[in-house]
């Protein structure tokens, strides 16, 4: 008997030894937040419930910051027959250093993994070519690993499960809920993550469906009410729809946005759409409910669009965002820098044009070339230079060196500061117009701006953020000889700051102001230049104050 096979029929007796079987499931998540939910092996616990009652499941959750040490402590607390890790491109290290651990403390320790990372990158990860890992699992995991205890509880040999081409989809209709089962308590966390679908009818290259079978697969509709009556009663802040392409299926998102207006209007809802079909009836639906969206626009050329396997329709596209300012809706959008076809000014461009569609937020993403993708088979050809390890991020590009993807990222990161968490976007083009500058050029200087300042973004709170921004705004209007605005500018900027701070952290804010808010933000024009010349200085002390509805605001002549 070869060693390998010693230490799985060890392994395999240490199941037998026990009366009662138990599996621990590990997930180490990027960062803390309301989408830090193990969705994934909750879901292969559900199911191992369902067929096997008696096993005891341990869910044990950590952060990459909390490292390596942290996390063997927790699985420490929890003696199992298998522990199972749920593997991503973020945490591919952490999970195999804790692998290589538990396997010098113990060599009859049951491990296995599965996971996106696990499916796109298996090789290395067995014991049989030298990893720490009795069995990899491949694909969806619900039936492989209930398989897997299957063999352990029948005294039988545990099966090692290999990539191979076709790898089965699972009959999600069938499968039971996580929420449902107890496995999750919704009561219990900041956000809840609620799946809706799998797959994909698209193939974006760089996105680990551009190798599926283009189709969608729903759960069943008995199983979705059910749990929209459970998030209901169990009321969580938020609640992140795993869709990425909710809008598709018109009829069916329709019927789901009327039921959560129905069943749970108060909590809040985040929806991944495509843009462009987005119909007037949807925006009106998702307007009715307490919803924010995001949405993949990627880049704002055809072309590069084209070679990432999408397709882009600019003027289209502005005229279904439209579509979500006319109903209310909040909304953020995607930018991708590296993309193949694509430049450092190509994605200035494309941020100019994202600006100009007054999305709330702007997420910005260095390319990643995932193994398991399409781009990843095609790397050489499109002359990409991408990490060889986790989390594979663009080195550089044909038209992308290294230094304009550093470029990219900075302007990126300043975007940020500025834009999102300046929360900017109520005034940033207005303010911007007299100084008759791109948004992407203007972005670039305050970057320059910000780099002087020897700040760094994760220590600034919004009041700092504020006076950074003012601070960079007074010299860009002086340099461009218009600082007679700015005593405008500081009201316009001040007063949607305090209104910002009262609605999303309910702080209260005294401002001084140089003109009335009710003339600033009642007048006809919202040309800034214009609107100075037609105001009347009103010296006045504003405070604005935080309430259940939204901000109140009262004004005292100085």
């Amino acid at each position: 008997m070869s060693d390998h096979s010693k230490r799985d029929f060890c392994a395999h007796k240490h199941f037998l030894q026990k009366s009662q079987f138990s599996i621990v499931f590990v997930l180490c998540h990027l960062d803390e937040g309301p989408e830090a939910v193990p969705l994934g092996p909750a879901s292969i616990a559900a199911n191992l419930k369902k067929h096997f009652p008696n096993i005891s499941i341990y869910l044990i959750e950590t952060f990459l910051k909390d490292g390596v040490h942290f996390l063997l402590q927790k699985i420490s607390r929890h003696p199992a027959d298998m522990i199972g890790f749920s593997m991503y491109s973020w945490n591919r290290n952490i999970m195999i250093k804790a692998a290589a651990s538990l396997k010098a403390q113990n060599k009859d320790t049951f491990l296995f993994c599965g996971g996106p990372e696990v499916t796109a990158r298996p090789n290395g990860l067995s014991i049989t070519e030298g990893g720490y890992f009795n069995s990899v699992v491949c694909g969806e995991g619900e039936s492989a690993v209930k398989e897997l205890v299957e063999h352990g509880i029948n005294h039988q040999k545990p099966q090692t499960f290999f990539p191979n081409t076709g790898i089965p989809k699972e009959d999600i209709a069938c499968l039971p809920s996580p929420w449902l089962e107890g496995i999750l308590d919704a009561q219990n966390r900041d956000g809840v993550l609620w799946e809706l679908a799998r797959g994909c009818p698209y193939a974006c290259t760089y996105c680990y469906e551009s190798k599926g079978g283009k189709t969608l697969r729903y759960f069943s509709d008995e199983r979705i009410f059910a749990e929209l009556n459970y998030f209901s009663k169990s009321n969580p802040s938020s609640v992140f729809v795993l869709d990425p392409t909710f809008n598709t299926n018109k009829e069916r998102a329709a019927v789901i946005l009327q039921a959560i207006k129905k069943t749970a209007p108060k909590i809040h809802w985040h929806f991944e759409i495509r843009g462009e079909l987005l119909t007037r009836n949807q925006a009106k639906l998702f307007g009715e409910i307490n919803a924010s969206l995001q949405i993949g626009l990627q880049s704002g050329s055809p072309k590069v669009c084209a070679l990432a396997g999408r397709t882009f329709n600019p003027d289209l596209f502005a005229s279904k965002i439209g579509l979500l300012h006319e109903a209310g809706v909040s909304f953020g959008l995607d930018l991708i820098y590296g993309l193949p076809g694509d430049s450092l000014d190509g994605y200035k461009k494309s941020l100019d044009y994202a600006l100009s569609l007054y999305p709330d937020n702007l997420d910005m993403f260095r390319l990643s070339v995932l193994p398991g993708t399409l781009m990843y088979d095609e790397t050489e050809s499109l002359m990409l230079r991408a990490d060889k390890e986790a989390p594979y991020e663009l080195i550089s590009g044909k038209n992308f060196s290294a230094n304009d993807l550093y470029k990219a990222e900075c302007l990126s990161r300043a975007v940020d500061l500025f834009y999102n968490r300046g929360r900017s976007v109520a005034w940033f083009n207005q303010i911007l117009f007299p100084l008759g500058k791109k948004p992407s050029a203007f972005l670039e200087s305050f970057a320059d701006f910000w780099d002087t300042q020897k700040v760094p973004a994760a220590s600034l709170d919004s009041f700092e953020i504020e006076n950074l921004q003012l601070s960079f705004l007074d010299t860009c209007y002086k340099k461009a000889k218009k600082d007679y605005l700015l005593p405008l500018v500081w009201d316009i900027v001040r007063f949607h700051g305090a209104w910002g701070r009262a609605l999303a952290e309910g702080i209260n804010t005294e401002i001084i102001c140089n003109y009335h808010p009710d003339a600033i933000f009642n007048a006809d024009t919202m040309d800034v230049e214009e609107l100075a010349e037609d105001l009347e200085p009103f010296r006045c002390k504003l405070s604005v104050k935080s309430s259940p509805e939204k901000p109140e605001y009262s004004v005292t002549r100085k």
